[in-house]
């Protein structure tokens, strides 16, 4: 695959969404019309929804919109390649099942960076974001993330250590952990961790060169060990995101 300089020259379009509010939503609609008429009209076009919007509305909106060929769940992007694969064959795909991220695959106890894991597409040279947590157990009734984008699942200190490490190689100076509710870092793990010691980690192993934001805490979770290390860490910047 190849990336088009435009849409219009591509043959495999992949619309990724939001649907925090209906006008996110809507959008994708609006989007999606032009590239529809292409395939009715007889085009060979692969359609792909993902992102939370196609995890909210999962078949319905193959109902909807008849001409895509893959709903996929934002958990399953790393599955990319598999899914390109399948519809190759003509296979009409919805994907939005819950699955555990499984990023922490080791061989012999060493991590192995080969895994299925994508890497991200990052838009800026010196700042630069890491997801630590996905999901959120909370279900707040104004919010729509535990429904998209599952329950909360930590990633290992190691590898979020190593995502750090090889941005720093690369010349990144500012990283910002990311959570939807970063503060209940740790608690689905065995043996339980916390965002405390995920930051005193970061803070033992990154080099001088690096300083480290995060949002977003809920003052649920927020600890006085936390609050210690944001002032005491010197890679850590003093400041809150509550």
């Amino acid at each position: 695959l190849e990336l088009a300089e435009k849409p219009e020259q591509a043959d495999v379009l992949i619309f990724n969404t939001c649907s925090i509010r209906d006008h996110a939503e809507q959008k994708l609609y609006d989007l999606l019309g032009p590239y529809c008429a292409r395939k009715r009209n007889g085009e060979e076009l692969a359609l792909i929804v993902t992102g939370c919007v196609a995890q909210q509305e999962g078949e319905a909106l193959l109902k909807k919109v008849p001409e895509l060929d893959v709903v996929l769940g934002p958990q399953y992007v790393p599955f990319l390649a598999n899914v390109l694969e399948q519809i190759e064959w003509g296979v009409q795909l919805v994907v939005t099942a819950p699955m555990l991220h499984q990023e922490d695959q080791s061989l012999g106890g060493v991590v192995n960076d080969d895994s299925f894991m994508t890497k991200p597409i990052r838009g800026h040279s010196v700042r630069g974001f890491v997801n630590v947590i996905h999901g959120c157990n909370e279900h707040c009734t104004y919010c729509v993330v535990p429904a998209t984008r599952g329950m909360e699942q930590s990633r290992p200190m190691e590898r979020i250590l190593a995502e750090c490490l090889d941005m720093a190689e690369q010349g990144y100076r500012e990283i910002t952990l990311l959570g939807q509710n970063i503060d209940a870092y740790g608690r689905d793990m065995t043996p339980r961790r916390n965002f405390a010691q995920l930051l005193e980690f970061l803070n033992t192993h990154l080099p001088e060169t690096i300083r480290v934001r995060y949002t977003t805490s809920h003052p649920r979770y927020m600890s006085h060990r936390a609050i210690d290390a944001i002032a005491d860490l010197d890679r850590i910047c003093e400041g809150f995101h509550v």
